[in-house]
């Protein structure tokens, strides 16, 4: 009996270390899928007093349905600037784009937008749009796609008639992860004009983002356009630098 005791405490005595082990070595569970609806608030202000008095003013908002497979994104963004109690800028803009996706890389789309700037030399644009898109790369870090369709756009410019013209928008979307808390964005979109081939435009909107808390987040952010054939002693070129609190859902 004695022999055995020795047996069984020595074959304990190796059993210990296996028998602390996990007893189920599984792989680490996969992260949840994004959420099937999201949204954001950004707010941006700027006042100064003394020797100038100025203000300004910016407002965005974004409310997204993932494509499964039908998808839809609302965007909306007011900004406007006052200098000596005159106002120097005023944009406003607003777009409706509904999705259907085919597969993990291929989506069809349409929409509409509709944007007004006084002092970029319009009353009132309104751009109707229907294409593809298609995603080159999708990963944890990167996501790089690429949509292309045809437009209608009709403006109605502060000196003039309203002009009619058939066209088509071509666009980039790359959207970096730099890190679990940074995120570098580049939206830029080309729209040349069927009926008038110098009447083109070109917008690019630049954003960076790091999050402050579960919800908020500060973003930077550097929008240029340029319309190669604006009205009558108007400039091209037009650029906003803005940085805003940001509130996501």
């Amino acid at each position: 009996m004695r022999m055995e005791a020795r047996i069984a405490a020595v074959l304990l005595l190796f059993a210990l270390p296996v028998l602390a082990q996990d007893p189920c070595p599984c792989p680490e569970p996969a992260p949840p899928p994004p959420p099937l609806w999201t949204g954001s608030l950004g707010f941006s202000y700027l006042a100064t007093s003394g020797n100038s008095d100025s203000q300004t003013l910016g407002l965005t908002a974004l409310l997204a349905r993932q494509p499964t497979p039908w998808g839809l994104e609302i965007s909306a963004a007011v900004n406007s600037a006052e200098s000596e109690g005159e106002k120097t800028a005023e944009r406003v803009l607003a777009g409706l784009r509904g999705k259907r996706a085919f597969g993990e890389r291929w989506e069809a789309f349409g929409g509409l937008s509709w944007e007004q700037d006084e002092f970029a030399g319009f009353d009132s644009r309104t751009i109707v749009e229907a294409g593809g898109l298609f995603k080159a790369i999708v990963s944890e870090r990167h996501l790089l796609a690429f949509d292309a369709g045809l437009t209608w756009t009709s403006e109605d410019p502060v000196i003039g008639a309203t002009l009619d013209s058939f066209g088509a928008v071509a666009g980039l979307d790359w959207v970096w992860k730099l890190s679990k808390s940074a995120t570098f964005r580049e939206r830029l979109l080309g729209y040349p004009n069927f009926d008038e081939s110098s009447d083109w435009r070109v917008r690019s909107e630049t954003t960076l983002e790091a999050a402050l808390a579960s919800s908020w987040a500060l973003r930077a952010s550097y929008l240029f356009t340029r319309d190669n054939l604006p009205a009558p002693g108007f400039e091209k070129d037009d650029a906003t630098t803005s940085v805003s609190l940001v509130w996501k859902r």
